[in-house]
């Protein structure tokens, strides 16, 4: 889980109800193993630093966790797509 540390990577983001609302991209800066993130079901975050919303309307654009704090937040480490040059566009490499 730790080569994930300093990579760029992209995440979809998604309703309750499976409906994609959009897609941000940063910069992982930490990782947890096995986090419980609801009654018996626990899995790899990834902390992810200096996020950009992708196809946003203007700057303003930010987000924002559901802590309040902008431009970071956790995520499911199966959710990340890393962004890599060398990588085919549009997979997951994870």
């Amino acid at each position: 889980m730790y080569h994930f540390i300093g990579k760029q990577v992209r995440v979809h983001l998604y309703t309750k109800e499976g409906l994609m609302i959009g897609t941000i991209a940063g910069r992982v800066a930490d990782v947890a193993s096995k986090v419980e993130v609801a009654p018996g079901m626990k899995k790899d975050l990834a902390l992810v630093v200096d996020i950009e919303v992708l196809g946003g309307e203007s700057e303003a654009d930010t987000y924002t966790n559901s802590g309040g704090i902008e431009n970071e937040g956790w995520f499911a480490i199966q959710d990340l797509q890393v962004i890599d040059e060398e990588a085919i566009p549009g997979w997951f490499n994870n």
